[in-house]
């Protein structure tokens, strides 16, 4: 019987030389206290990504010696999309520009300490959820531990044969998976699909801080589903649930690919709108708000209910926010436009400031 392949053949086995709101109790007192992650239409294509076996994992492979590096390539090319580096910054660079599934990463590398390179890519939002493996030829327990310590989430010894190399491969990108498949569900709501609160929270920090370093504006859109109590009393929540997917459904249909909408819960949903002023917000949520006046909703039973929707709709941009620093306070300015359209008479649009109004109030923790 054939004996069974070191990876990489010769450079595998050379030696390394030695080297080592949901909402309170009153309008305008909503905690918007920050939490955490991304938009939906960007969670859907994560899944996506995830779903389809057929496409080929990207693997990053950083190794600074030529013949090593080469058979690596070499081997991996078989199963999957395979980038070289040859040092930890131009390594450091393709992880930023190609996003791969995993990073197998020398832990000795001529000019820099792999351990490093870890650290670099685990500080950057673009490369901190990548998983990375390190390949070393040191058996040094304390070695080994350190890594994983550092966060890389297996090691593999040179030489190994291909066999194992392979194992270990595929058992971090199905960890990943997992991981991947947790933050989604943690990240999205579960009844819409969008995106939820906590969801909303960093990626609102994210465009409210980049609206203002290049001074663009943007607009945060509050929308509120009218009389859902009166639909969930009357009717059941089985159609009180298909009325707010409805409006999802609207919502999503309507959006750029730039824009992002999430679920507070309850009958309430936000729009941001990058590169928006308040002016053109409104455009938008009288196209939501005119729009949905055609959209039907039906009983389980496949008859259709005897009401239609309407929405309530606040708006404010970032100009409104005040430190500008305070996401918070842009969200109360919205939420206050909405109770102002509420208050009205509901199925309306209202522009923070346009009309006189209390302002917003800003809870102290």
């Amino acid at each position: 019987m054939k004996a069974e392949e070191d990876v990489g053949c010769a450079p595998w086995a050379a030696e390394e030389d030695g080297r080592e709101g949901s909402p309170s109790s009153g309008r305008g007192t909503r905690d918007f206290r920050p939490a955490i992650t991304r938009q939906t239409r960007e969670v859907e294509r994560t899944m996506e990504r995830h779903e389809r076996p057929s496409e080929r994992a990207l693997i990053l492979v950083v190794e600074d010696d030529p013949g090593t590096r080469d058979s690596l390539v070499e081997l991996l090319a078989a199963r999957f999309d395979v980038l070289g580096a040859s040092d930890g910054q131009s390594g450091l660079v393709l992880a930023r520009e190609r996003h791969p599934d995993l990073v197998l990463l020398d832990r000795f590398l001529d000019q820099e300490d792999g351990l490093a390179v870890l650290e670099s890519l685990q500080h950057d939002k673009a490369t901190e959820s990548v998983p990375v493996i390190f390949l070393t030829g040191d058996s040094d327990e304390a070695t080994l531990e350190k890594c994983l310590e550092m966060g890389a989430v297996d090691f593999v010894h040179k030489p190994a044969s291909a066999r194992e190399l392979m194992a270990r491969i595929d058992r971090a990108l199905r960890q990943s998976e997992q991981q991947h498949r947790l933050q989604v569900l943690a990240q999205t709501d579960a009844l819409t699909g969008l995106a939820n609160f906590r969801a909303l929270s960093l990626r609102l920090e994210e465009e409210f801080k980049r609206a203002n370093r290049y001074q663009y504006p943007m607009s945060v859109v509050v929308i509120d589903l009218d009389h859902l109590k009166a639909i969930n009393d009357g009717m059941g929540h089985d159609v009180g649930n298909r009325a707010i997917l409805a409006l999802a459904s609207h919502l999503r249909t309507n959006l750029r690919e730039v824009d992002f909408a999430a679920r507070f819960g309850g009958d309430e949903f936000v729009a941001l709108l990058p590169h928006q002023t308040a002016a053109e917000a409104a455009v938008f949520a009288e196209r939501i708000r005119a729009g949905l006046r055609t959209v039907k909703v039906t009983r389980s039973d496949g008859r259709p209910a005897p009401f239609g929707l309407s929405v309530s709709v606040g708006i404010a941009d970032h100009s409104t926010a005040q430190p500008k620093e305070s996401t918070e306070a842009l969200l109360r300015a919205a939420d206050a436009a909405l109770y102002e359209a509420k208050r009205e008479g509901r199925d309306r649009v209202v522009v923070y400031g346009a009309t006189e109004m209390p302002p917003p109030k800003v809870q102290r923790h």
